[in-house]
């Protein structure tokens, strides 16, 4: 702990200078510097021997130290870094370090193998560490603290380029203003930290962004690992005591509230019986639609319950990114589940740097419900009118019909194109740290994500034009398909949009309070209850089979087990409410709908009601099962960690999806079986008049749960049977217009939002670069520099965003800056040659950039085919190979899970 707070408090801030100068005199690392060690006349001189390490061997130096001229500031113009602050005894080469740091931003960052790799390196030389334990620990304490100094030294320059910025008006405001205060905040700008972060979605003037929050609990660290200090770097990671605070403030609203909304809940009760459907204040969607979201959610979806807090302090982390997949803020996790305040947090932490007027699309996989918890608890109160909740795009096949009506991206004004997998993309980029980061300190897990975050910040810098350009010419392709789509419907706008609100409007209404089918309705639901108790138990018992043989990992079967066990008391609970409610009248006529197929059909029913209410109750568990299904293939579809237990459970869920196939195909011949009697009925006039025959669920479509299919449809399963059906429902011209009307206006909305990233990214480079100019005039040579070298990496980047966006649309007003000719100089100054130093190469090294760039766009439209078939679940067809092989691509698109906006099957109507 002592020699930690040496290194923060004392080594790496003197140390800072002196490394602008080094790297200054020796062109970064290129040149050697000419070192006269200093005398001293000190009485506390001594003499200090240290080994230190190059690329070509071991050389021995022969130090006298004081606190005057201290062995690190002397190591340091030699051109190594040393393993201590006072007395080291092995200092490692800069440029041996710089090799390594730039070798873990790509690979796991194991020193362990590092260290011995270079050991044997140095033994076939000749040389040899006499030491016990090598250099490994010595190598990375150099390497850590070295790191440091590194962002210490960029923290030092960006802090000089702050203040030479003019001071203004990009003040955040974290709380509304007073009403006495001017109202004009059209001035306001994002924080400058979020326009570091991002440049395209905060660096300009624009009012209004997206993002995204998810948690991965493969990101976890163990128990019993010792607690190292703290870095003195910045963080993305928003502090212990912020996330603490808000579990506070979630927990007191809670209890303070639930006393009101249990008297307001039972006044309801009062009012409209216990079996009403309301809609909350606030919300567009019935409370039953939202509890059948967190059911599905619950049931199915096995990260709720994805670490154990006995074996890990550090359970996972949640993500908040932009929509290009750039890290605004993370939060360490140490719940077993996403608990609410950790995404609440993060949210308040991004309000916290935007101005007062500025909104936000926020995209969760249950976005549904924490909008329903902010408005029933008073989450975020002075925010919420400023955020637009969606579902992310994967997960809508988790969430009831009427919820994806509203919530689904594609369906919501406002979010274009966006899909919300962004946190995916992030949690495969940083996949490799999740061995390595199992067993570290505390702080270290902290600081290797920070340190990997900064690197995947550059990488993306680089391919923002790129990505700007990719993503105008997919859009151009949707709205060019949407718009023949509209040609050919032959219905005008205005009438497309009203039936899309009727649309809407019939199908998130309130179920009707009071039901002449009541008694047949509390019958199907303890049929469904009965059957997913059945279900249940028989997963518990191949469960326990699976950890009798050995089959997965031990932990994660455990947790799958308890889960199971919770489940099927939940359910033994619910049947037993049921059959309570239901009566004795409804008893027996349930054990003659159980026992006898003729007395279901002539004691309660008619022969149609009859077919409809089995139809609905198979229906409603090929949905369970689909989703179940779904889930689990989210470890084949995302796997991140390669160790060999997960490779077992990978290939055990694999069997284990497979194993349940021929289930769900068999419960879908049985539902068209149903179907098809229906149809039969209405052709022979048995059926009451306007009936509506259902749709078959196809076999090749079975599987995909796409947001147009057919099977969140209860067409010709309710009661609507009543005459003349409306265009939305029954037109089939109708149905396509909304679809493509849907699509049409979410490119429109994609394509502003994209010319006005691009005039972001001009704004944002023009005022970088005037602020470097402005700066350098009057600084130091040392500073000065470095801010050649930003000078000289901005240029660059103009560069090949200007080449990358010469096909986009120009927009009003852009202004880069510096001319193309002022550009090619600055790239051209002599310490950014290449190595023969002839500048029309390295001119034409840039070019080659981008062509490798376009090569990788090739990739990623290959990718995109490739994706779009594991994302719709055709693993089924994949019975032979290995599943785990497949890994997600650095520059995946953002669009890879484009789904187009539904409108309503067809319908055939018995006339």
């Amino acid at each position: 702990m002592r020699q930690w707070q040496r290194w923060s408090r004392d080594v790496i801030p003197s140390l800072v200078q002196p490394y602008l100068s080094y790297r200054r005199l020796s062109n970064h690392f290129r040149n050697p510097v000419n070192y006269e060690p200093p005398t001293c006349n000190c009485q506390l001189s001594r003499r200090l021997k240290v080994i230190c390490i190059h690329f070509n061997g071991l050389r021995h130096v022969d130090l006298v130290v004081c606190p005057c001229v201290p062995a690190a500031l002397q190591l340091l113009w030699m051109g190594y870094f040393p393993c201590a602050p006072l007395g080291p005894s092995l200092a490692v080469s800069l440029q041996l370090l710089s090799l390594v740091r730039q070798l873990f931003m790509r690979m796991p960052p194991t020193t362990s193998a590092w260290c011995e790799s270079f050991e044997a390196y140095l033994a076939g030389m000749g040389y040899r560490v006499d030491t016990k334990e090598g250099i490994r620990r010595r190598f990375s304490n150099a390497y850590h603290w070295y790191c440091i100094l590194e962002i210490s030294l960029d923290e030092h320059v960006q802090q000089q380029l702050q203040k030479s910025a003019s001071p203004p008006l990009d003040i955040p405001l974290a709380d509304p203003p007073p009403s006495h205060c001017s109202p004009d905040s059209s001035q306001m700008r994002p924080s400058e930290y979020l326009q570091q972060r991002c440049p395209l979605c905060f660096g300009g003037h624009d009012v209004d962004a997206i993002v995204c929050i998810d948690a991965c609990f493969t990101q976890k660290r163990r128990s019993g690992q010792l607690d190292d200090p703290v870095n003195p770097t910045a963080t993305v990671f928003l502090s212990p005591e912020d996330i603490h605070a808000m579990e506070s403030e979630v927990d007191g609203l809670r209890k303070s509230k639930s006393s009101i909304n249990r008297r307001r809940d039972q006044g309801s009760r009062r009012n409209h019986g216990d079996e009403g459907d309301v809609i909350e204040e606030g919300m567009k969607i019935t409370a039953s639609v939202l509890k059948g979201c967190n059911e599905s959610f619950t049931a199915a979806d096995e990260r709720r319950q994805k670490a154990s807090t006995q074996f890990f302090s550090d359970t996972g982390v949640m993500a908040l990114l932009c929509r290009h997949d750039r890290v605004i803020h993370l939060a360490n996790m140490t719940s077993a589940g996403e608990k609410q305040h950790y995404a609440l947090a993060l949210i308040k932490a991004l309000f916290g740097h935007l101005p007062s007027n500025f909104h936000i699309g926020l995209l969760y996989d249950i976005g549904c419900q924490l909008e329903q918890s902010c408005r029933k608890w008073g989450f975020l109160k002075p925010f919420l009118p400023r955020i637009s909740f969606a579902i992310s795009v994967f997960h809508a096949f988790g969430h009831q019909w009427p919820c994806q009506l509203i919530y689904h991206p594609r369906k919501q004004e406002g979010f274009g194109l966006s899909d919300g997998e962004g946190c995916e993309r992030f949690w495969s980029s940083i996949k490799a740290l999740i061995p390595s980061l199992r067993v570290s300190g505390y702080h270290q897990r902290l600081f290797v994500i920070d340190f990997q975050v900064r690197h995947l910040d550059m990488k993306s810098l680089t391919g923002l034009g790129q990505w700007l350009l990719r993503r105008w010419s997919h859009c151009q392709e949707k709205k060019a398909t949407a718009s023949k789509g509209l040609r050919r419907c032959g219905v005008d706008i205005p009438t497309l949009q009203t039936e899309w609100d009727a649309q809407v409007s019939a199908q998130t209404k309130p179920v009707p309070r009071h039901s002449s089918k009541a008694a047949e309705n509390v019958i199907l639901q303890i049929m469904e209850t009965q059957k997913s108790l059945e279900n249940y138990e028989a997963r518990l018992e191949v469960l326990e089979k699976d950890l009798l043989h050995g089959v997965a990992d031990m932990t994660d079967l455990n947790i799958q087990i308890a889960e199971c066990h919770k489940k099927i008391m939940c359910f033994k609970q619910a049947l037993q409410r049921q059959k309570t409610v239901l009566g004795m009248n409804g008893y027996a006529n349930l054990a003659k709908i159980q026992n006898s197929a003729y007395l279901q059909v002539g004691a309660i029913l008619s022969s149609t009601s009859k077919l409809r209410m089995h139809a609905v109750s198979i229906k409603r568990r090929i949905r369970d099962r689909l989703r179940q299904r779904k889930f689990e293939l989210e470890r084949l579809e995302r796997s991140y960690r390669h160790t060999v237990s997960e490779q077992r459970l990978q290939y055990h869920t694999e069997a284990s999806v497979k194993r349940r196939e021929p289930g769900i195909v068999k419960l879908a011949s049985s539902y068209n079986n149903l179907c098809l009697q229906m149809i039969g009925l209405i052709h022979k006039g048995k059926a009451p008049r306007g009936s509506i025959a259902p749709l078959l669920i196809p076999r090749d479509s079975l599987f995909k749960l796409d947001v147009d299919d057919d099977i969140w449809q209860d067409v010709g399963l309710g009661d609507d049977s009543d005459g003349l059906l409306p265009p939305w429902l029954a037109d089939e011209r109708v149905r396509s217009g909304i679809r493509s009307l849907l699509e049409l206006r979410r490119c429109e909305e994609e394509e502003r939002r994209l010319l006005q990233e691009k005039k972001n990214l001009v704004l944002w480079f023009s005022e970088e670069w005037r602020s470097i100019q402005r700066i350098r005039g009057g600084a130091d040579d040392d500073l000065a520099y470095e801010l050649d070298c930003r000078a000289s990496t901005l240029a660059g980047l103009c560069l090949m965003w200007q080449k990358q966006l010469r096909d986009y649309p120009w927009t009003p007003d852009e202004e880069w800056g510096p001319s193309d000719q002022e550009l090619h100089s600055i790239v051209q100054v002599p310490h950014f040659m290449c190595v023969d130093g002839d500048a029309g190469e390295r001119l034409d090294g840039i070019e080659s950039e981008g062509e490798v760039e376009d090569d990788r766009v090739l990739d990623d439209e290959l990718l995109y085919v490739v994706e779009e078939f594991a994302l719709a679940d055709e693993y089924h067809q994949q019975s032979d190979g290995p599943m785990g092989e497949f890994s997600w691509g650095d520059e995946w698109d953002n669009n890879l899970l484009d789904m187009d906006p539904p409108s309503s099957p067809s319908k055939r109507v018995c006339r």
